[in-house]
């Protein structure tokens, strides 16, 4: 690393030394606004609901208070500018969160600090409203230290990434000029050179009975952890029939009493969809044990025996579609929302297919599947895979940051993951977590912590860790690029 970075890491330690605790209050400050998008709350000036709205005005507010340049794009995002607007470096994080889910420890939005393990709970402080926190510290440090830039840095803080990146697509289509370069800070570090493509689908089958309920899940991005139905039937006779399954499989399960029938519930272990290896899908359990048990009549019969197969494995094994490649390694698949309406049983899944996998073949297939088990595809949406070189210049100065500041050697590396890099010209993600580098989440209950579950939690040292690796990569790239 040049010397005249060695000077500026130094610079920047020192204020990030003497502002810690700034980086709590600020992104208290976010965190305690409950900004799940919300399209079907859309009002004017406020396409994702008004609590995105909300978190959309606090952080111009922010911008105005460190005397940066805000503007509202529409409600889509808030822009936040240091210098040449016209010539900048991009940082696109999103304010946007995933739904809450109960069963938390800690208060959802209290944004808790822990100062015995320099940790914040609350959902949001991980994904993703932290970025926007160490992007405004950078942009003021940079600006502090007279750092000679030739580029401006402009921030932009999305909306409705959690719920398939409309914020951006919108900007898109109203020919918005995104910066040239942009850093999306929403995954791991160091380079993310690659991701695989995705495929949205709602679905419907006809599902009539004995089962008058079945809920689970809430986004389809998030393998649910809880699902539950009730059958019009006794207690009685519910019980007698889980009596046969497996010990394994009865003791995720609880059955109540209700009047008029018997609820059910199921019991997994939620993660992302992008990663499933490592969950249990509630709507799996809960098919199975009705289907193995063979509770049901009527269509419902079919249509949770159909399900109980699509949900068998995450990896589009069930459906024919299963694929994988060197590059992105193994397509998903995830059913994670699904829900009875009116008689017919509504279901939503998430793939990220192999960058070698081709979108219209993959979509083709599901949906002759899908409709020969007997279910309606409402709605299909692909993306394509992101790909950019390893010896792009780009990522090798991030990379070379990366590995000055942390000392690790880590790799440019792919994922399932969806980030703004799918939709926005010009960007790469990179960062702020650390792969391979293990918390102490004792304090919480086993299975909570992550970005999309019960008790999200960051670690505050690792946010000055990316905050400082974000300083000097905004300087490294305005020499690099024109």
């Amino acid at each position: 690393m040049q010397e005249k970075y060695i000077a500026l890491q130094k610079q920047i330690e020192k204020w990030i030394s003497d502002h810690k605790d700034e980086f709590v209050t600020e992104l208290q400050g976010f965190a305690c606004i409950p900004s799940v998008s919300r399209a079907d709350l859309a009002a004017p000036g406020a396409p994702f609901g008004p609590d995105c709205r909300k978190v959309l005005d606090y952080a111009l507010t922010r911008a105005e208070h460190y005397d940066f340049a805000g503007r509202d794009l529409d409600g889509c995002a808030a822009e936040i500018t240091w210098g040449d607007s016209d010539n900048a470096i991009g940082v696109v994080a999103h304010l946007d969160v995933v739904p809450v889910g109960d069963g938390w420890k800690y208060p959802v939005f209290g944004a808790t600090y822990l100062p015995e393990h320099d940790m914040m709970v609350g959902r949001g402080v991980s994904d993703n409203k932290s970025a926007a926190v160490m992007t405004l510290f950078a942009m003021r440090m940079l600006r502090e230290f007279k750092w000679p830039m030739k580029h401006g840095v402009k921030l932009l803080c999305g909306m409705s990434e959690e719920t398939g990146m409309q914020d951006m697509q919108l900007l898109r289509d109203k020919g918005y000029p995104f910066p040239k370069m942009s850093l999306v800070p929403d995954s791991a570090f160091p380079v993310n050179f690659a991701q695989k493509g995705s495929v949205d689908a709602d679905l419907s089958c006809p599902c009539e009975g004995n089962l008058t309920q079945f809920d689970a899940g809430s986004v389809r991005n998030v393998i649910p952890d809880y699902a539950v139905c009730t059958v019009h039937m006794d207690i009685a006779d519910v019980k007698a029939a889980l009596d046969k399954l497996p010990a394994e499989d009865a003791c995720m399960l609880t059955v109540t009493a209700l009047e008029g029938g018997t609820q059910i519930a199921a019991h997994g272990r939620s993660g992302h969809a992008a990663r499933p290896e490592n969950s249990d899908n509630a709507i799996q359990r809960l098919c199975k044990a009705l289907t193995d048990a063979q509770i049901l009549t009527g269509s419902c019969e079919k249509a949770i025996r159909e399900l109980n197969h699509l949900t068998a494995d995450s990896f589009g094994e069930s459906e024919g579609v299963a694929f994988e490649d060197e590059v992105s390694g193994k397509t998903t698949l995830v059913y994670g929302v699904a829900h009875l309406r009116d008689g017919r049983l509504h279901v939503c899944a998430d793939s990220r297919y192999a960058i070698s996998q081709q979108g219209e073949a993959l979509t083709a297939a599901l949906k002759a599947d899908w409709e020969g088990r007997g279910f309606a595809v409402e709605k299909m949406e692909y993306t394509n895979p992101f790909y950019i070189p390893k010896d792009d210049a780009r990522v090798t100065a991030l990379q070379e940051i990366y590995h000055e500041i942390t000392g690790r050697e880590d790799q440019p590396y792919t994922m399932g993951g969806g980030t703004y890099s799918r939709v926005v010209p010009g960007a790469v993600t990179f960062g702020p977590s650390i792969m391979g580098v293990e918390r102490d989440l004792s304090f919480l209950p086993e299975g909570h912590g992550g970005a999309h579950g019960r008790d999200e939690v960051v670690s505050m040292e690792s946010l000055r860790t990316a905050c400082m690796i974000y300083t000097l990569a905004l300087a490294s790239l305005d020499e690099i690029m024109e």
